[in-house]
């Protein structure tokens, strides 16, 4: 008999994962009651031997921004597998129930922060981008120049416009998250509480064009560190106000910390280049749904594109195969057929939707075979935006 059972946690198992977790990724055991597996916004599965837990995944479930629509995803964290039972196949099995549930429930990729991509391959996931913390002299800061424009305090009343301006930014790249839903901070004091500050840019006729979101750590001596956790403008002039804002921390805050993902517009505007990556969490994506994924985004209205293509290694049984991708007017209609020349593998497909590489590219690594005919056609659907994320789970 199996000694292995995967299913979802139960309440009376959040002890046994908390013990797993702080095994697994070095947490320091919370003092009180440990979150339930079935918290809102996180659905675990586990892995149990003989009744004990050894293996688990979270399923968070998520929207993404990609080429201007929002997709619904499946976030995949806190995967562990306790030590002694490692190189058994369990992330497999638990991999298959947590992304077919997934997608049965209508999420068209799935997203994670690796720390071993190899690891992932095997179920489709590729790497598309990373958030990272990068330093720079908080100096630094003080040498860009403001072209009008002016900074305040944000307030609660001004966390509409804080997200208003968000969701601007975040539309016009691939990967960010939409920042809705149970995972994220119900109520706009519960934003503001997160942070020591929030600082609001202002045009010259006082409409916000960006903010940003920072803590002070290290006291304010030689360890002074400015923490920005979010820095968004959808201007110019916002972006050198806030930065220039920023900098007159130099004195108490000799080294600023920024969660971006590169390349940032910050190093366009600091006239050094001092930008290095203190951590960076490499970010991988999967398709779970082909067809949902394909006509979920839009397209250039100017790009009429008939082409089919096959994929396999999916994750999700019954998506491998072939598929007739018609675009016209800015909208894509997808039909499965008997057959394509042009194949992607997973890996492939998932790059190509997340647009971080050109088909020339993509056949150099292996993850692109057949006919070249329509390479630029697709590398026009699939280009132009960049990929940036700017949430960890």
């Amino acid at each position: 008999m199996n000694p292995y059972e995967t299913r979802l946690a139960v309440a009376d198992e959040a002890e046994a994962l908390a013990r797993l977790s702080s095994e697994s990724f070095g947490y320091p055991r919370a003092d009180g009651t440990p979150r339930p597996p079935d918290a809102a916004g996180r659905r675990t599965w586990v892995t149990t031997h003989h009744g004990r837990v050894v293996a688990a995944v979270v399923d968070r479930p998520y929207e993404s921004w990609f080429w201007g629509s929002r997709v619904r995803t499946s976030g995949i964290a806190s995967v562990k597998v306790a030590l002694e039972h490692r190189g058994n196949g369990l992330l497999s099995t638990l991999f298959e129930r947590a992304l077919t549930t997934a997608a049965h429930d209508g999420a068209a990729i799935s997203t994670l922060f690796p720390t071993a991509p190899g690891i992932y391959r095997r179920f489709g996931y590729e790497l598309i981008g990373s958030y990272d913390e990068v330093t720079l002299p908080t100096a630094d800061l003080t040498a860009v120049r403001t072209c009008g424009g002016s900074i305040r305090r944000a307030e609660a009343r001004d966390m509409r416009a804080v997200r208003d301006l968000y969701a601007r930014w975040a539309a016009a790249h691939n990967g960010p998250l939409t920042r809705d839903g149970a995972s994220f901070p119900a109520t706009d004091e519960e934003v503001m509480d997160e942070y020591a500050g929030v600082t609001l840019a202002l045009d010259d006729e006082g409409t916000p064009t960006g903010y940003a979101m920072w803590s002070r750590t290290g006291g304010y001596h030689a360890d002074g560190v400015l923490e920005v956790d979010d820095l968004v403008a959808v201007t110019e002039q916002g972006l050198r106000r806030l930065l220039h804002a920023l900098g007159t921390c130099a004195t108490v805050a000799p080294a600023t910390v920024i969660c971006t993902s590169s390349p940032d517009l910050t190093e366009l505007v600091v006239p050094s280049h001092p930008w290095r990556v203190k951590r960076a969490n490499p970010y991988g994506l999967a398709v779970l749904d082909v067809a949902q994924a394909l006509t979920d985004r839009t397209y250039p209205t100017w790009l009429d594109l008939d082409v089919t293509f096959s994929v396999s290694g999916l994750p999700v049984a019954g998506q491998d195969g072939a598929y007739h991708l018609r675009v016209a007017d800015g909208h894509a209609s997808v039909d499965q057929v008997a057959s394509a020349e042009l194949a992607y593998t997973a890996r492939g497909l998932a790059l190509r939707y997340a647009g971080t590489h050109s088909s020339s590219d993509l056949r150099r690594a292996g993850l692109l075979t057949g006919s070249t005919d329509d390479d630029d056609r697709w590398d026009a659907a699939f280009g132009g935006r960049r990929v940036h994320i700017r949430d960890y789970f």
